[in-house]
């Protein structure tokens, strides 16, 4: 296989951190609050980093399996991405060495596709070796398990 050398991205992300919960992040012209929930010593103005990163591979998610299936010309459409992780706590309590924090996560992907089976699973292994916050997460040692429910389009009636 052929690889075509491509230079890396450079991506910025600055934070700003007026509490020790509360992280106002900036990038580009947007911004975002990362916080923690009270009995944590946060405000609560927003997610907290975990769900932040959980929320980032739902993202990831649908951005790369939607641009997979732009470039085959498949119509896929997701109603809701559910995702749940799994998190032992007792690294970040200091109770034992963790060497992966998010042991599983679990995604429900709710998806609207004209694709059949075979062209479904192709898409399937190319996500699962495109998403950059699903690979991060594997070579982590996180184990996610993927469940499509999938429906056909609906016939337009116009």
């Amino acid at each position: 296989m052929n690889v075509r050398k491509k230079p890396l991205i450079r991506v910025n992300v600055e934070g700003h951190c007026p509490t020790m919960s509360l992280t106002e992040v900036r990038m580009r012209n947007h911004a975002f609050v990362i916080d923690e929930p009270p009995y944590r010593h946060g405000t609560d103005v927003g997610p907290t980093p975990l769900e932040t990163m959980l929320g980032a591979l739902v993202a990831c998610t649908n951005v790369i399996a939607r641009r997979i299936a732009h470039e085959r010309g498949i119509h896929l459409h997701f109603r809701r991405i559910g995702c749940e992780g799994m998190l032992d706590h007792r690294g970040i309590d200091a109770e034992a060495d963790v060497p992966v924090p998010f042991p599983d996560i679990r995604l429900t992907l709710e998806a609207e596709t004209d694709a059949d089976a075979a062209t479904l699973d192709s898409l399937r292994d190319a996500l699962e070796a495109r998403c950059p916050m699903s690979v991060i997460l594997r070579a982590a040692g996180t184990r996610i398990e993927t469940e499509w429910q999938v429906t056909k389009p609906k016939e337009s009636t116009t």
